[in-house]
This record gives C-alpha cells, structure tokens and sequence, in this order.
C-alpha cells in the first residue's frame, strides 16, 4: 500500500487526502496538526484560486481546532501561527479575485 505521504510529494493530494483521513483518525478524535498541514499544502499546490480557498479554510479549521486545544495562553498563541498564515493566505487570494 502506498503511503499517502508519498502521494503528497508528488502532488496526489486527492488520492492521499482518504488515507490520511483514516490515518489521522484516533477513536472519536483526529490530528488537527497534521491535517491542517494537509490542507494548506493542498492549498498551496493550487492554481485555481476557488479550489485553493476551500483548502485553505479547511486548513484553517484545523490549525484553529490544534491551537484551541493548548493548556496555557504562551502555547496556544504559538499555535495560532499556523491558523494566522492560512488566513493570510485566504487575503491574498481575495486581493487576487478583487484585482480581475
């Protein structure tokens, strides 16, 4: 079976996303880090600005969902990092659709 990390690092991220979807499933909970990491470089990879948004606010949930699970205000700022650069990202794209 191949590893959907590989899929990822040749731009497959469609055929990746369901195995690391079940991957990144633990019980009733899943990995926000690692799939926010996901969808941002999904987003990242895309040239069409509609598809790259929705990759980007699914990023940002789950970079968002990630910081909120921080035990102490110095850590869940940290995390919020990653949350704050998607948003950046979904800014740009909007000054890009507002420039046509």
């Amino acid at each position: 079976m191949t590893d959907w990390r590989a899929l990822v690092a040749a731009g497959k991220f469609e055929e990746a996303e369901p195995m690391m979807l079940q991957e990144t499933t633990v019980g009733d909970g899943f990995d926000p880090e690692v799939r926010g990491g996901f969808y941002e470089s999904w987003g990242d990879a895309l040239q069409a600005r509609e598809l790259a948004e929705q990759k980007y606010r699914t990023a940002h949930y789950y970079w968002a969902t990630f910081a909120s699970w921080s035990t102490s205000g110095g850590e869940g700022t940290a995390r919020m990092r990653e949350a704050n650069r998607v948003l950046i990202k979904l800014e740009v794209l909007r000054k890009g659709d507002a420039d046509r």
